[in-house]
């Protein structure tokens, strides 16, 4: 009971799971449905719009305008997010923590086709994927992954300080999932695991839940996380339990 009267004061209000909004799409043959805590961050700005039903055919799905970053093109379904503000001033007007929410349609790496719509297929394409974006000497972009430029310039002070650069004092990358989880949620098994740093090695965490639509999509639900005065355990601990929290609300069922 104290722990839970403590947790505003040590990692922030966060969201108000008291105000829930539902919302509903269709993805293909399934329909998702899911629930959002209010205190959501407002910019001020009207919400980009997103499609409330996603055709899957090949042909169809370019004409959704999909987005590009980190190696994936995907469609975005939804986009929320949550500052976790202390009791006292603290960090920029007391914020301590922000933890984003997107919902993508992913649509698989041609070059590394999905072997199957089963959780097995899916977590052998996501190692794969992240490994080529990632560890590559030169990823499907044409350009180095970060973590393996990372070590190139570790390992070779002299030809960095040559370009005009300043050496690299220690060595920070990108942590790729080690571990990746079967969990069922309201009856549909997902597939759990975290990237520290992605994009760019820093005090970032992401969550993600990723279930396969069909051979060529797959859905993810992705929790990017940061704390803004250092990295803080027990704040990211309590952001991975709001996000377990959202997506304890998410069913996915067919049409």
């Amino acid at each position: 009971m104290l722990k839970n009267l403590l947790a505003p004061a040590l990692t922030g209000k966060g969201p108000n799971f008291s105000e829930l909004n539902v919302k509903e799409c269709v993805i293909g043959d399934d329909q998702l449905r899911y629930k959002l805590p209010g205190n959501t961050i407002d910019v001020g700005m009207p919400d980009a719009p997103v499609p409330s039903r996603l055709n899957l055919n090949a042909d169809l799905f370019d004409s959704y305008d999909p987005k590009n970053l980190y190696n994936h093109t995907f469609v975005q379904m939804e986009f929320e997010w949550w500052a976790y503000r202390g009791l006292f001033l603290q960090g920029d007007s007391g914020l301590l923590s922000k933890m984003s929410l997107h919902i993508d349609v992913n649509r698989i790496n041609p070059n590394s086709p999905l072997g199957g719509s089963d959780l097995e297929s899916l977590e052998s394409y996501l190692r794969e994927d992240y490994w080529n974006y990632y560890e590559a000497e030169k990823n499907i972009d044409g350009v180095p992954g970060s973590n393996w430029q990372k070590r190139y310039d570790f390992d070779n002070p002299d030809e960095v300080r040559a370009k005009g650069y300043i050496p690299v004092r220690r060595l920070v990358l990108v942590l790729l999932p080690e571990i990746y989880v079967k969990e069922r949620i309201n009856g549909v098994e997902w597939l759990h695991y975290s990237i520290d740093g992605e994009g760019i090695a820093g005090a970032n965490i992401t969550y993600y839940w990723a279930y396969p639509l069909t051979n060529n999509y797959y859905l993810t639900f992705s929790f990017r996380t940061t704390t803004e005065l250092g990295r803080n355990e027990q704040r990211y601990q309590r952001m991975l339990e709001d996000a377990k929290r959202i997506m304890s609300m998410v069913e996915l069922r067919k049409e």
